[in-house]
């Protein structure tokens, strides 16, 4: 009896021994995993993991034994330290600059250089053989983010002031993406100049995991910023920072120097296709995650609070045409609107659908929504009770068909104004596949087209009427796609045509650029990026 009294006692204590070991190992494992998921969020841990290291150029790169992510404001917030460490150390000056390789991570072709000092007539030049130079006045900051050099390429940057200049090598590291270092371009008939600035590439073949590229006038690629796991639709410039998103949940406000300052998380809300500035908010297109529509619904961002706010869902303001649309097959959510642009004119919203060929105007649209006009072939409001809202077209000329990128320009007064846009000229509705295009001739299919154009409408809003009075043949894109002034120039993206122009005032071609893409680029804007040089 004692015997087994004693044996069942082994027993007991070998069992509380191996609960005692799966504890441990369980506590350990959930210490291991907090570990994991909060050591980017320790100053002290990534100060130790990462380092500023000076190469054989004389160029400092950052070094890590761990694989860190960018997006980390710990992390920027380090590498900013660090930085400031080594412009301790010496007395740098043109003759003697501080270099380090693309520090936080945001552009991959560029560099800082801090200087100690200001300089009068300070300029930079890249040359690089067979390759065009690329040279950029610079402002008196004393420390920039100089962009400009050819991935995988041995560059010389000269950094030139009234009076000293100094050269010196710095081989780039190739680039991880396989796209153009140079663009395939085609002179037009116009012998205008191009506009000064950087063709910025946006969405390139992907909607997900596509960097930004900056082209220059002649078709060099000239820095590329680097994302997370979205495409970006547009870049916001203010006060000196860029605004741009990096997730399909996530915005980030990025300085000159290319620091992330500051990340905005959107939350339930994904974004797609646009966003825009209004005083000290952004105001999103996005998808609400969990609905059974998607490409509907506006929320605006306070960049301060970071507070988000829904401000317009497309189901209420439009709900004839919303019970209209019919679920595709094999679709899970309905895409009965597809808003894919919004332009700002005072307190109210002029929105461009895709799916319905429609420009909607929506007044009030923070406080009271409502729609004011809109402007599409009648026979898109077929069946529905909004023809009071339809504007009346003057003159011949067949309607936008999927237009993309309209854009509001001010005109004589606040009732007579301009909207320019990329007419696709493409005829396709999924939603309502009963839908005849009769009215729309000559559209083209997702694969081919004759033509798309560029379009400028004149709204008088006391006569309720648009009429079309100017537009261009550009190249075909069924879908995707932007136009954009850019003083008196026209610079288009043709995004299915893997093209993109700039057209002089009098609508002639000044040059064409092509580009290799197994689909498409979404979006092509150009930007001065002086937040950069000044």
């Amino acid at each position: 009896m004692k015997k087994i009294k004693k044996h069942k006692k082994k027993i007991l204590v070998g069992v509380l021994v191996i609960i005692l070991l799966i504890g441990l190992g369980f506590g350990g494992y959930k210490y291991y995993q907090h570990y994991q998921d909060t050591r980017f969020e320790n100053k002290n841990w990534i100060n130790r993991h990462v380092k500023l290291e000076e190469n054989n150029e004389g160029v400092y790169e950052v070094k890590s034994d761990e694989d860190i992510d960018i997006f980390n404001l710990v992390y920027q917030d380090v590498i900013e330290k660090k930085i400031e460490e080594l412009k301790s150390f010496d007395n740098y000056s043109i003759s003697n600059p501080l270099i380090i390789y693309n520090p936080y991570g945001t552009g991959s072709q560029s560099y800082y250089v801090y200087l100690g000092k200001d300089y009068d007539e300070l300029s930079y030049k890249i040359s690089t053989e067979g390759y065009a130079d690329y040279e950029h006045d610079l402002g008196d900051d004393g420390e920039y983010q100089l962009v400009g050099f050819v991935p995988g390429e041995v560059n010389t940057l000269t950094l030139k002031s009234a009076d000293d200049e100094k050269e010196f090598r710095i081989t780039t590291p190739e680039l991880q993406e396989d796209v153009d270092i140079v663009l395939d371009q085609t002179d037009g008939e116009s012998e205008d100049e191009l506009t000064d600035g950087l063709y910025t590439v946006l969405g390139h073949d992907k909607n997900y995991e596509a960097n930004i590229y900056l082209y220059d006038n002649s078709g060099v690629l000239r820095n590329e910023l680097v994302l997370d796991d979205y495409r970006a639709d547009r870049i916001i410039f203010d006060d000196d920072y860029m605004y741009y998103p990096y997730a399909s949940r996530g915005i980030m406000k990025v300085n000159s120097l290319g620091k992330i300052e500051k990340m905005y998380d959107l939350g339930k809300y994904r974004m797609h296709h646009d966003m825009i500035l209004d005083g000290d908010k952004l105001v999103i297109l996005v998808d609400e995650v969990g609905e059974d529509t998607k490409e509907d619904v506006i929320i605006t961002l306070d960049l301060n609070s970071g507070e988000i706010k829904k401000v317009v869902d497309m189901k209420d303001l439009l709900p004839e045409l919303y019970e209209k649309a019919i679920l595709p097959e094999d679709n899970k959510t309905l895409d009965w609107i597809h808003l894919n642009c919004l332009t700002l004119k005072g307190d109210d919203l002029i929105l461009s659908s895709r799916e319905l060929s429609t420009i909607v105007y929506v007044s009030d649209y923070e406080t009271d929504p409502k729609i004011k006009y809109l402007i599409t072939d009648e026979s898109m409001l077929e069946g529905t009770d909004y023809d009071d809202l339809l504007y009346s077209k003057i003159g011949d000329f067949v309607d936008t068909a999927g237009q993309h990128s309209v854009t509001y320009i001010p005109g004589e007064s606040d009732s007579e104004y301009y909207l320019i846009m990329f007419n696709n000229n493409y005829g396709s509705i999924v939603t309502r596949p009963d839908f005849e295009w009769t009215n729309y001739p000559g559209v083209g299919t997702y694969e081919e087209g004759d033509t798309s154009y560029f379009y400028m409408y004149k709204i008088n809003e006391d006569d309720e009427t648009y009429e079309l009075v100017d537009s261009i043949e550009i190249p075909y894109s069924s879908i995707v796609s932007s136009v954009q002034f850019v003083d008196d120039n026209l610079v288009v993206g043709s995004g299915m045509d893997n093209s993109l122009g700039e057209y002089d005032e009098d609508g002639e071609l000044i040059k064409q650029f092509n580009y290799e893409a197994k689909k498409y680029a979404y979006r092509v804007f150009k930007y001065s990026f002086d937040n950069w040089f000044n």
